[in-house]
């Protein structure tokens, strides 16, 4: 019966600290940084061409070039040279007409 109250009472724990930081307002930070592109290739630094930014916010704008846009993100830390994640998202946008 113990072990099963153990994982319980860390998550009434932890239930505090996150109202207490989302009724103060704040977030936890962002340490991650993202690189957008219009295809999944040409990942890294060194490679501008189809790139369409760099972020370090969690939201971002990206310009509207037609009605359906596909573009892709993936996160990479502050290294030198930056590690990327091997993982990439793809974020589909269909704007109303």
């Amino acid at each position: 019966m113990k072990a099963l109250c153990r994982p319980l009472r860390r998550l009434f724990l932890l239930l505090p600290v996150l109202v207490a930081l989302k009724g103060m307002g704040q977030t936890p930070p962002v340490t991650t940084v993202a690189e957008v592109r219009w295809s999944d290739a040409g990942w890294g630094p060194d490679n501008d061409r189809n790139l369409v930014g760099r972020f370090t916010s969690q939201t971002f704008t990206i310009p509207r070039l037609a009605r359906v846009q596909n573009c892709y993100l993936r996160q990479y830390d502050a290294s030198n040279p930056p590690k990327f994640s091997r993982y990439t998202a793809a974020l589909h946008v269909d704007y109303p007409l």
